[in-house]
């Protein structure tokens, strides 16, 4: 019988301390959704696509420069096989030795125990990474080659593909 008292008590000291919250909660509830909602439309349509700000970031780079973390793949080794694939002239990218010192950075890395070299083409600004890949090969000098020409053929994608465009719009 106490225990039916108590929950009596409760239930009538609660109860309209309850309901008389209720009204506020769900108003300010309401208000702050309406808002949320009001800036993510204002949000979505002021932030260009992840897409669109890759195509720029490569299509803006002037340097790019070079970081190993193995010892098994130079910086001067990538350097010369970017150097040497035959759309790297076209680019107009000036390859700077200063560590981190370039619009665009490619970080070169060898897996532990294996025979995999990876690499990860990034925009020094923000971070973004514009590319990725990897490449099996024994040792880094054989790696360089077909890495090298899987950089050169991303950057001529979005780069040569604007260029030509802008072109043609001229005519």
């Amino acid at each position: 019988m106490n225990r039916l008292m108590i929950q009596a008590a409760f239930c009538t000291v609660l109860c309209p301390l309850l309901t008389a919250q209720q009204p506020t909660q769900a108003a300010s509830t309401s208000d702050h959704s309406q808002t949320a909602s009001g800036a993510q439309s204002v949000a979505d349509v002021l932030q260009p696509s992840a897409a669109t700000v890759r195509s720029l970031a490569l299509k803006n780079a002037r340097t790019i420069s070079v970081s190993s973390d193995t010892v098994f793949l130079t910086v001067s080794t990538l350097d010369r096989a970017l150097m040497n694939q035959k759309g790297w002239a076209q680019l107009g990218l000036n390859i700077v030795d200063v560590p981190h010192g370039g619009d665009l950075e490619i970080q070169v890395n060898r897996l532990v125990f294996t025979h995999i070299h990876t690499y990860i083409l990034t925009e020094k600004a923000t971070g973004i990474v514009l590319a990725s890949g990897r490449v099996r090969a024994f040792d880094g000098v054989v790696a360089s080659g077909p890495m090298a020409e899987q950089i050169v053929n991303a950057l001529c994608a979005a780069r040569l593909s604007a260029q030509s465009a802008s072109s043609n719009r001229g005519l």
